[in-house]
């Protein structure tokens, strides 16, 4: 079996956190995009916290940014392990 490649940290104390859920997850796209939902979900930003939000896009124009394409990606995909 293949060691896994190592996913960029969250920040802070949310690292502890998302590291309990890496074996939910099969690819380091998932594990990555879920670092990312959680640090968007828990940043202090406005109450509306849509995709481009949490990816830290700019509402309308940022829609096709990067950050905002793997988001929507991770969050579209059911690719984890059969329930």
């Amino acid at each position: 079996m293949t060691a896994r490649r190592p996913c960029p940290l969250a920040p802070g104390p949310l690292e502890e956190c998302a590291a309990r859920f890496d074996d939910l997850f099969f690819s380091l796209a998932q594990r990555r995009g879920f670092r990312e939902y959680l640090t968007g979900l828990l940043a202090p930003r406005e109450w509306n916290k849509t995709i481009t939000c949490l990816a830290g896009a700019e509402p309308v124009a940022g829609a096709g940014m990067p950050g905002v394409q793997r988001l929507q990606f991770f969050l579209s995909s059911r690719r984890g392990r059969p329930s």
